[in-house]
């Protein structure tokens, strides 16, 4: 696949341009679009749209054309022999992408399964995994955690990580909330003194079981700001 065909720019064309067709593209095949056959192409192609982007943002593509009529993104793909793709399936998909950094890919395959209820809770997991390789913005990460906690509000992984990010947002008091719910769905904490909000790692930590243990500590020391 030559990702720079899928995506229909030029092997020259900056990381910028590949994004802005990358979005184009993945709006224009998205699969809720299509129905019957269609939708199975759709689904073909936006995938394939997906991997290329995440390609070009890795630095991994390759500029070798790519064969039959399938290699062009202005047109659906043959119609597939496969029955059609099930939202666990495109949850199957997302988990793939994430265990192999593609994280553009994950991004886009875990959103496309946000509306199926039975997936929703681990496809907004992967999709905050994903979000969290790709920004240094931790606002964003929270507020992709805190997607998860509110379809479920017991999510483990969520929720620990939520404390962790809270605490790192200078945010004690909703850390140590959620540090203590984390306690109470079974997330091993051992007990240790207080320690303040630095958001350092340190001996320290490691003597009190890490970030969980901090905020175990902060939330028995009865810090209220934040």
């Amino acid at each position: 696949m030559n990702p720079y065909e899928v995506l229909q720019i030029s092997p020259s064309a900056s990381l910028e341009e590949a994004r802005d067709a990358y979005h184009s593209l993945a709006k224009k095949w998205h699969p809720d679009k299509f129905s019957g056959a269609e939708k199975q192409a759709a689904e073909d192609k936006f995938r394939r749209i997906a991997e290329a982007y995440s390609s070009i943002k890795k630095g991994t593509a390759s500029t070798q054309p790519a064969s039959g009529a399938s290699a062009s993104a202005s047109a659906p793909a043959a119609k597939p022999s496969q029955r059609e793709k099930s939202p666990a399936d495109w949850l199957s998909d997302a988990k793939k992408a994430l265990a192999y950094k593609q994280f553009d890919a994950a991004i886009a395959t875990s959103q496309y399964c946000f509306n199926y209820q039975q997936v929703a809770e681990d496809a907004k997991l992967v999709y905050a995994k994903a979000v969290e390789a790709t920004t240094g913005d931790v606002k964003a990460q929270a507020r992709a955690y805190e997607e998860v906690v509110h379809i479920n509000a017991n999510n483990l992984e969520a929720v620990s990580r939520l404390a962790e990010l809270y605490l790192s947002l200078n945010m004690p008091t909703r850390a140590a909330s959620m540090a203590e719910r984390a306690k109470k769905l079974g997330a091993s904490v051992k007990t240790g003194r207080a320690q303040a909000p630095s958001g350092e790692a340190g001996a320290s930590d490691q003597e009190t079981g890490g970030f969980v243990n901090k905020l175990a500590g902060l939330f028995k020391s009865g810090t209220k700001r934040g």
